[in-house]
């Protein structure tokens, strides 16, 4: 018999963990950290017994920032552009980009998740199926998103909850904005790149920091098969300027705004702050004050694709992950019988 327990992530934007026990093993999906130093984790590696190995889908703080509680030695799972962010002394084995391995005696597919630099969903062939998408989007126009195959039970990203504007009214909010000097915090692996197409297209003046112009160097090394069509020749093609006091934009790969080099960049005053993604207490008590405002940059499914992607996949079961489940009466609606809340945040697989 198999099962997943959901350690965190059900009912909530909390890190990601999810402990998989089959008859041959026993694995960790994702290790989360929290969004934002000095918040709690929120959960707690298991103590009955180790876990023989850990698979990450990406490398943001909410999926792998606790990774330092594992021992010296412990098989941790990410592919390329992730196993380069891990401590050395872990056991990093690489996971493909696209294609499967067997982990354990369970066949592991994956595919790219339209949401970050060497992000990947995760499909464990147990039972019919099971699919964790990790974070993913369909609208990004630079990363690929790769159809998974088809999986009874789905835990997708519902990281917007029932939100269902089309990324391209993100985009002209934001754009009407841009006159006057503005700083962005994005994440480095995220947005960033994304988004510097998107400035470079408009015509405007834009410079990022050196953790984001170090992102870009990275993805040139990947093939074409892991982006948009003509995606990768036109960063190939980027200009980058990490001279941030004259650009009209700049791009600081800080996570969510916190960090050393954007603090100072805030306290001069002379640019607009906008956060684009998730806001931590930190960055919400920026726009609750005043201090920035927030206009949404679609890196997550909106409604209609987290359901587009549930009948992709002919899912008999669905669980919103990262989202508040307190009223599901929305998710009912939408998702209809094929809505699921685990009771206990347990799930019998086989």
């Amino acid at each position: 018999m198999s099962q997943l327990q959901i350690l965190s992530g059900l009912g909530d934007k909390a890190p990601a963990a999810m402990l998989l026990d089959t008859p041959d093993a026993r694995l960790l999906i994702e290790m989360g950290g929290p969004l934002e130093p000095g918040l709690p984790r929120g959960w707690d590696l298991p103590a009955d017994r180790p876990v023989d190995a850990v698979v990450i889908s990406h490398d943001h703080v909410d999926h792998m920032g606790a990774v330092d509680l594992l021992p010296a030695g412990m098989p941790v799972y990410a592919t390329e552009p992730v196993v380069a962010s891990l401590p050395q002394r872990l056991d990093r084995r690489c996971l493909p980009l696209q294609g499967q391995i067997d982990l354990a005696g369970v066949t592991l597919r994956c595919g790219q998740a339209g949401h970050s630099l060497g992000g990947v969903w995760l499909h464990f062939e147990i039972g019919g199926g099971v699919l964790y998408s990790g974070d993913f989007s369909l609208e990004s126009t630079l990363f690929r998103f790769d159809p998974p195959p088809s999986a009874a039970l789905a835990l997708l990203d519902a990281s917007y909850g029932v939100y269902d504007r089309a990324q391209d009214e993100c985009r002209k909010a934001l754009e009407r904005c841009l006159s006057m000097p503005t700083l962005l915090p994005v994440p480095a692996s995220g947005r960033a790149l994304e988004m510097a197409l998107w400035l470079d297209d408009l015509g405007i003046s834009w410079a990022m920091d050196q953790r984001c112009a170090e992102q870009l160097d990275r993805l040139l090394t990947l093939p074409d098969g892991c982006f948009q069509p003509g995606a990768r020749s036109r960063l190939a093609r980027l200009a980058v300027s990490t001279d941030l006091a004259s650009a009209q934009v700049v791009l600081v790969g800080s996570p969510e705004g916190i960090g050393p080099v954007i603090e100072p960049l805030i306290a001069r005053g002379d640019r607009q702050l906008i956060y684009t993604g998730y806001l931590p207490p930190k960055a919400r008590g920026d726009v609750q004050s005043g201090r920035a405002q927030w206009l949404r940059w679609n890196v997550h499914p909106r409604a209609s694709d987290l359901c587009s992607l549930a009948e992709a996949v002919n899912a008999g079961q669905v669980v919103p992950l990262f989202t508040s489940l307190e009223d599901d009466t929305a998710w009912r609606r939408m998702l209809g019988p094929r809505f699921y809340r685990p009771r206990d945040a347990v799930i019998a697989l086989d």
